[in-house]
Order: structure tokens, then sequence, then C-alpha cells
């Protein structure tokens, strides 16, 4: 990998760590979003603690910096490798960010902004499944799921190549990881 390729990857992990959420609610409410609602650092908790339109800025803010890391990287001319690298980086970035001491939110709208450069088409047949899902059953978890495997099937079906068709499967379950580690710090925070 080249010294650009190199610079590619802490850039798209610093946009991935700059906190809109915390911004967001630190300006509307002058409160930490990580002590709001579920405590976690995204668009969602923003949208339900702050206001609809803090929510929707900061989910146009988290797509924003998984699709500038991608973005980055692509304008570079790197490699396949690296693309999928500074997306990953972008994630690993919002979800452990340097500027909040690495307590980050989950990674659903930076995952989408990396997808959404990568697999455009795809990405939004599976956002709008998401949609369609969340409008029938009101769950989240099982409309993120089914977005998944339709997401996953798309990408098959259009004969991506393996580590294409693997990427989905190395960067959604960050959520869960994620999503885990809060509950279980949440957990440990009232024990204390």
């Amino acid at each position: 990998m080249t010294l650009q390729g190199w610079l590619i990857l802490p850039v798209a992990y610093l946009l991935g760590s700059i906190p809109s959420a915390y911004i967001a609610s630190h300006l509307i409410l002058k409160k930490d979003i990580r002590e709001l609602g579920d405590g976690n650092m995204g668009a969602k908790n923003t949208f339900h603690s702050v206001g609809w339109l803090a929510g929707a800025v900061v989910a146009a803010a988290d797509i924003a910096k998984g699709a500038l890391a991608v973005g980055l990287a692509r304008a570079a001319h790197g490699s396949e490798e690296l693309v999928l690298a500074a997306g990953a980086c972008a994630v690993l970035g919002h979800d452990f960010p340097l500027f909040a001491r690495f307590r980050g939110g989950q990674g659903m709208a930076t995952i989408l902004g990396v997808f959404g450069v990568l697999f455009p088409r795809e990405t939004l047949i599976a956002v709008c499944m998401l949609g369609l899902v969340l409008a029938l059953t009101r769950n989240w978890d099982l409309s993120c799921a089914a977005a998944f495997i339709l997401l996953v099937g798309l990408i098959w079906a259009a004969g991506q190549p393996p580590e294409r068709l693997l990427y989905p499967f190395f960067l959604l379950p960050t959520i869960g990881i994620r999503k885990f580690m809060q509950k279980w710090q949440a957990r440990w925070h009232v024990a204390v």
C-alpha cells in the first residue's frame, strides 16, 4: 500500500469519529446524548431524545461520514482493499470516536453511507425494505435484519466479487457488538 493509502485510513477513522449526535444534543439541550434515551450516540436516539430535525441532521452527517471515507479512498485511486478498509475505519471511528472518549454509537447510519457508495442500487432497495417492514411491524431490529438479508441477496445476485459479498458480514455485526457493549456498560455503570 502506498503512503497516500496509509494516510487515508486514519483520515477515514477521524471522519467517523466526528460525534454528530453529541454535538447536536450539546448545542440544542446542553446535554450529552449518551445520557439521554437509550444512551446510543446515533441518529435514532437523537430523533427520540432531541427532536426529529436534530435526528435528521445527525443521520445525514453520519451517512456522509461513511460515504466520504469511501469516496476519499476512491478519489485517491486506492485498491479495492483500501476502499473497503476506509469504510471499515469510518465505522470504527463512529463506534469508538477519538473525540468522544471512544464511547460512540452503533454505526448504522455510517454503514449505510459506506454501502450507499459501494452498492447504491442494492442499498436503496434494502432501505426501502427496512422502511416497509418497520411500517408494518414497528420492530427496528426485525426491519434491519430483513434489510440485511435482502442486501446480501442483491449483492450476490449482482455477481459482486467475494470480498464485496463478505463485506456486509464484516461490517454489520459491529452494530450488534456495540449494542451488547452499551448494555454491558450501562449495567456496570448502574452497579457502580
